[in-house]
């Protein structure tokens, strides 16, 4: 039992600095772990040996030859089976009093220490099986994941949705030093973080919730119920609101949630990630507010269009429409013209209105657009031309 050697110095710390006595703590071996006096540390106590044997309290008297001080010894059970022995210096008949009241607690902590050592390895063997499972290709040999993921209790081939959980720092730590200035580092709080999703996120002991890299989270769902789209926002808008609140308290963060496509079996849950990862991308660079994107919604997928039509070989194409256009536009003032022009039902008057010039400056922009491109900014398919290859390009440099 190795947690009370991780443990033990850390015991008699905490021990003496409430009780105000001398604390050791010994090994099955009889060797001392923990000690106030940390001087003592690592010597051999025979009379711990003799603890172990009989497996109740026994009374030292001082051996000054053999490092033996004075006090009372009882040894440390976990699950019923002994572990080391703990020991209180001083008076043996006064000592006796507190001697059952600390075995009890550090036999608790040891306990707490073990529980929590489970959790991280649990939470350690889930981080593993994610992995596999988001960079699980078509066509692979799943059988190894499938039977991991029994081993944790979850059924693979049910239906599953992911969201991507993504932290974006708040604040920004100056180096006073240096001038610098750096974000707060994220390791401290990625247990806290993962604890209080657990809180918020599970509705089901088949959701899975795990780490994917220090500023990623993701939530595989398991479907439950048919909720329609709007509860389903709803529903998640408050849970954003919770999380939010928790991570601006305790770390100066905040969240950006996406969510991807339901899906079943190792495949589809990896197709439902990559989902959620081109949402997130996509949402974050429009600057949409509250931050929780949708694969499924229509405007994302007006977003995502650009990059999910265009082929390889489509690709110089389309860069070839736009290139002279960014060539000449390197301030981006045409293209963002352009792309409000669109949005606005290439509508001069509402143009000029939304992005706050004169409507002879949208006619003469897009004028030069047409002496650009070739193209007729009046047409409708050459717009939806120009409107994908920009989009495209931005993307591509994003």
């Amino acid at each position: 039992m190795r947690i009370l050697e991780y443990i033990a110095q850390d015991i008699a710390d905490k021990t003496h600095a409430i009780l105000g006595c001398p604390i050791s703590i010994t090994d099955k071996e009889g060797y001392i772990i923990g000690s106030t006096d940390r001087s003592r540390l690592g010597i051999f106590h025979r009379p711990s040996l003799e603890v172990l044997k009989k497996n109740k309290m026994v009374n030292c008297k001082l051996q000054e030859g053999n490092d033996i001080l004075p006090g009372v010894s009882v040894p440390l059970l976990f699950n019923n089976k002994p572990i080391g022995v703990v020991g209180i210096v001083g008076d043996p008949q006064e000592m006796s009093k507190y001697v059952q009241l600390v075995k009890s607690q550090v036999e608790m902590m040891c306990q707490e220490a073990f529980k929590t050592e489970m959790l991280e390895l649990e939470s350690k063997m889930i981080e593993v099986m994610v992995k596999q499972i988001i960079h699980c290709k078509q066509g692979e040999t799943t059988d190894h994941i499938l039977q991991y993921a029994k081993l944790l209790d979850y059924n693979l081939e049910s239906e599953y949705t992911c969201m991507l959980i993504d932290i974006e720092c708040l604040f920004i730590q100056e180096d006073k030093a240096t001038g610098n200035k750096e974000k707060l580092p994220q390791q401290h709080l990625q247990r806290d973080v993962v604890d209080f999703m657990n809180l918020i996120f599970r509705d089901s002991k088949d959701d899975i919730i795990s780490l994917i890299n220090p500023d990623r989270f993701i939530v595989i769902k398991a479907k439950t119920s048919e909720k329609n789209q709007s509860s389903f926002i709803r529903s998640l808008k408050a849970k954003q609101q919770k999380f939010n609140g928790f991570l601006a308290s305790k770390h100066h963060f905040s969240s950006a949630i996406s969510v991807g496509d339901t899906k079943k079996g190792i495949s589809g849950i990896s197709e439902s990630y990559h989902n959620a990862a081109k949402a997130m991308k996509a949402g974050k660079k429009s600057g949409q507010v509250p931050r929780i994107f949708l694969y499924n919604d229509r405007d994302m997928t007006l977003k995502l269009l650009p990059m999910e039509l265009i082929t390889e070989g489509l690709k110089n194409k389309i860069l070839n429409i736009v290139t002279p256009l960014i060539e000449q536009d390197q301030n981006h003032v045409l293209s963002s013209t352009f792309i409000s022009y669109c949005k606005c039902n290439m509508n001069l008057s509402k143009t000029a209105r939304t992005i706050h010039v004169h409507r002879n400056t949208i006619i003469y922009r897009l004028e030069k657009i047409c002496e650009l491109t070739a193209l007729e900014t009046s047409n409708f398919e050459h717009c939806m031309l120009l409107y994908t290859a920009i989009k495209y390009y931005d993307d591509m440099n994003s």
